[in-house]
This record gives C-alpha cells, structure tokens and sequence, in this order.
C-alpha cells in the first residue's frame, strides 16, 4: 500500500506495482520523486477535471430522443459499423444473437422514434466499439474517428441514463457490457473508473439473477438462457481481467454462481422459437463463442488463484501446489485450435486465431506468477521452492518474449498486423508484471548471495529488458504506467545512455494523454469517410457468417 499526501492506494502483493515496490532502491526513489513532484504543485493544479473517467459516472444529461435519434449516421454507416462488431468475434459481440438483433435492427429502422431508449444505446455501444476497431487498424491518431468514437460514446451513455438502465430490462446488461469494454479500450492505464463501472454492472447482472443458471426458472425459454449464459459469462471474464488490472480483489466468487457455460454454437443453430438448446458443437469447429469457451476453462482457475492470493489467511504450498497442477490441466484442455504452436508453424492458421493463443499463453503465464511470486523472497536454502522460483522466473521470461514477439507481428510485414486492433491497454498489465519480476530477481541477485543466476540466464534476462525499453519509452506518451516502467528500467539497468538517443522521458511525460471527456459536440462529426452502396444485403451476409456455410 502507498500512502501519501492525497491518500492510500492498494494493490494486491501479485501486481507489477506491488512487485517494483518491494525492490526497495525503487522504492526510495518512487517516494522521494513523488514528494518533489508534490511541492512543486500548486492550489490550482488540484481543481478537478470535469468529467475524469468513465462517463456513465459523471455524463450530464440534457439531450431529448429527437436529438439522439438526429446524431445516427445514415443506414449505409451504421450497416457497416454494425457488420464490423459482429465479424470482431470479440467477448462483448458474443452476448449478442446476431439473428434476434437484425429483426430488431430492421424494425428500428421502420420506425426509429418507437425505439426503446435502451435499445438506442446498444446500437450506439455497438457503433462505439465498431469505430474504435476501425480506428486502431486504420489511424489511431485520426481526430475524426476520434470524434465518431467520443459522439458514440456520449449517446450511449445518454440511453442508459434516459433509459433508466438501474433498473434492468431488455438491452441493458449487453449494452453495459459493450460500454465496459469500450472503455477499457479508451483507458491506457488503470482507472479507479472502470472498477466502479465494473461494480454497477456486476451489481446490475446480480440483480437481474444471472448469476444463476437459467435452468432453475422454468420461465426463462430456452433461448433467453443460453443467451444469459453467454452474457455472464462475458461479466466473468471482464471482472477477472479489470481485477488484475487494478491488482484488487475480483467482485464474483465462483461458490455464489452456477450459470453453465454457454455451448458451442453458431447462431444460426437456435432462436427464439428454439424448444430445447442443441448439444455443443465438436470444439474442432471454430464459431463465434468457441475462444470465450476456452478463455473462462483457464479463468475458472484465474478465479481461484485470483480468491487464494486476495485471501487473508494463510494457505499451504500443497494447496499452492494443487492449484498448479489445475492450471496446468486446464490448459492442456484447450481446443486444439487454440493450443500454442510457434509461429513458424503457424503460417496458415489465421491471424486472429494465432492471437487468440498468445492471450491464452499470456493469461496462463500471469497465472503462474501470482501463484508463485511469493516464493521468490524466501531463503534460497529452502530447496522445497525451487519449483515456485523457476516456474515464476520463467513466466516473466515468456511473458516479455511474447511482448517482443507481437511488437514485431503487428508490424505491417507482420502475421497479426490485420488484427493489432484486439490489442487492448489490459494486456500492458501482463507485460508490465513480467518486466517487474524480472528485475526484481536481478535486484535480488545482486543482494543475496545465494540466488541462483547463471551468465546465460543473467544475460538473457539483461537482453530481454534492454530490448523491451523502447516498446515502454513509445507508449511513454500517452501512458503513465510505461512512464513508469522506463524510469524503473533506467534505475535498475542503468538505461539513461538510451534514453538520451530516444526521445526524453521527461518531454513524452509532457505530452497530453487523449482526453477521455473532451467535449465533442456531434455536429462535428462527418461520415464521408463511411458513406457507400451498403444496404441491408450487407448485414444478410454478416448474418451468414453464423451459419454452417
């Protein structure tokens, strides 16, 4: 925990901060830096921003239904921004039946003023997360889409405050959903915001029971629970990942649940006049939600280390040990499309899937480190850890490596250049983590005696970090935590040679983060560059896409 002048802030002892602290050089550093930082502010630097976070939080709302129904783009826009969401394949797409949305899409379109407030806001979440995917492949710095993505962004958190959204009905989880995930995009570090964000649709899906599995209302039709099932499990998977993020406790507890998983289906194999959801398709097919199948098997074990290490109480290395073993297994029960093969025997398996399992990797590898970190500061005499301290040395190893690996991928000769829009700011958080327990070992070499660190391992490690301070000095920009790890990177390797070839720390820590609350008028926004032939045969084709083929 960090306390200072303007209050505490905690983290869990497993989060890449909590790991640099405890090197206590950067400790002292950090402390001393932040105490001068301090007093050169004065009163004037303390008057708040205006809308500091997520907007759901802090939006004012003076728009009537005529106004939000002028700011849609016309039909061709909004067909391809639509066709765009469902063909991302991502967590948020799944938690919408693409076949129910485009009767309701279409009978939108017949008479948009009788339209629900909150349906409104999930086409306009829709249109949010569709531009911000258009962006990053395009131009992230492009002010237009900049804008399309804030006027977006802004309506539909004007639905659900017009729509009433505390208390629930139809579209409001999915469109809270796809808001959380828009903003997850748009914040490039931590944001105290997006955990509260998080707490209200946690809170929201508790209250609506979809914690429970649909089986136990007989009321619920069949394809109304299915369709929760996908939604919660979604909530499930953003709860763990905002949670390490923000190095704190995850907000559900697997022992308060019993919603199923979702099968593996297309679309196209139920709807709503279905009368008994078919058994799951053969995880050798690839549909739409068989990667958040396979993301929840390795986060139903993140949820359990996740519970061990928030947890006051002692636990014992057997227990530590089991929980090991688990994670292990459940990777090993991967769909096999989705097991980690390198890259140079993945020249035919499309992008999107090759970083499907790079996630994955990430995801098992981060899991490692909470289990095991604890066991890198105790006695190296205690031969009992040596499994703890090479299974998390070697994590942090393979986790730096992979950011390396897609660093040079997403570049335009690269194999995931056409997907580095899934990108999100939550993998920094991994990377992040394997950076800090990387030179916490060195430190720890350095300091005692008997930790073992052969020439190759020393070196390798000293190549990894030397390589990966670039990657952290360009995101320096417009982002405090990779401010953060650049100084922390100079401190222990004694970088600043590089640093003065590179653009200054100092001068990137100058240049202004991308507001999140700017205020963007719509009137501003133009769609010529959306503007062609699309009708609704676009979106027949998307709905094709669900289907067998």
């Amino acid at each position: 925990m960090r306390i200072d002048s303007h209050g505490a802030n905690y983290v869990s002892s497993v989060h890449w901060a909590a790991v640099l602290d405890s090197i206590s050089e950067l400790k002292d550093h950090y402390e001393k830096e932040k105490e001068e930082a301090a007093s050169m502010l004065t009163p004037a630097d303390y008057v708040p921003c205006s809308s500091p976070g997520p907007r759901l939080l802090y939006e004012p709302v003076h728009a009537t239904k005529a106004d939000i129904l002028a700011s849609i783009p016309a039909r061709p826009v909004v067909d391809r921004l639509v066709a765009r969401y469902f063909h991302a394949h991502g967590v948020a797409s799944a938690v919408l039946h693409s076949g129910k949305f485009l009767q309701e899409y279409e009978s939108f379109w017949q008479d948009p003023a009788a339209t629900p407030f909150t349906w409104i806001g999930l086409l306009f979440s829709i249109m949010c997360l569709a531009t911000q995917c258009q962006q990053l492949t395009e131009d992230p710095a492009n002010p237009d889409a900049l804008m399309r993505v804030h006027a977006f962004r802004e309506r539909t958190v004007h639905c659900l405050v017009l729509g009433h959204f505390t208390r629930g009905g139809p579209h409001v989880l999915e469109t809270m959903i796809n808001h959380c995930a828009s903003e997850v995009f748009m914040c490039k570090d931590a944001d105290i915001g997006l955990w509260l964000l998080l707490g209200m649709l946690v809170q929201l899906a508790l209250s609506l029971g979809y914690h429970r599995d649909p089986r136990n209302f007989p009321n619920i039709s069949p394809f109304t629970g299915e369709m929760r099932r996908r939604a919660w499990a979604a909530i499930m998977q953003i709860d763990l990942r905002l949670a390490g993020r923000m190095g704190l406790p995850r907000l559900l507890k697997s022992h308060q649940c019993d919603t199923s998983e979702p099968r593996n289906l297309f679309d196209s194999d139920f709807d709503e006049t279905t009368i008994e959801i078919p058994p799951s398709r053969p995880e050798t097919e690839i549909t739409p939600i068989l990667y958040n199948l396979a993301k929840n098997r390795i986060d139903g074990i993140g949820g359990m280390i996740s519970d061990l290490i928030a947890d006051t109480r002692e636990h014992t290395y057997p227990e530590i040990m089991e929980l090991d073993r688990k994670l292990q297994e459940a990777e090993g029960l991967l769909p096999p499309i989705f097991r980690w093969e390198p890259l140079s025997r993945s020249f035919m398996v499309p992008p999107q899937i090759v970083l499907y399992r790079i996630w994955l990797k990430l995801a098992v590898q981060r899991l490692i480190i909470w289990l095991h970190r604890k066991y890198l500061a105790p006695s190296y005499a205690q031969k009992r850890y040596e499994y703890s301290r090479n299974a998390c040395l070697q994590a942090a190893i393979q986790i730096v490596e992979f950011q390396h690996l897609v660093n040079e991928e997403i570049q335009p000769t690269g194999q995931l250049h056409p997907v580095r829009w899934m990108l999100t700011p939550l993998i920094q958080t991994t990377y992040l983590l394997g950076m800090s327990v990387l030179c916490y070992y060195i430190q720890l070499a350095r300091t005692t005696s008997n930790v073992p660190l052969d020439s190759d391992t020393n070196a390798k490690i000293h190549t990894l970090l030397r390589n990966t301070y670039p990657l952290w000095l360009r995101s320096s920009s417009v982002s405090r935590e990779a401010r953060e790890a650049v100084k922390h990177l100079n401190l222990i390797l004694g970088l600043q040679g590089q640093q003065e070839k590179s653009p200054h720390v100092d001068e990137a820590a100058d240049v202004p983060i991308t507001p999140q609350d700017s205020a963007i008028s719509l009137d501003q926004v133009t769609w010529d560059a959306y503007q062609g032939n699309n009708n609704i045969l676009f979106m027949l084709k998307l709905l094709g896409s669900y289907t067998r083929g």
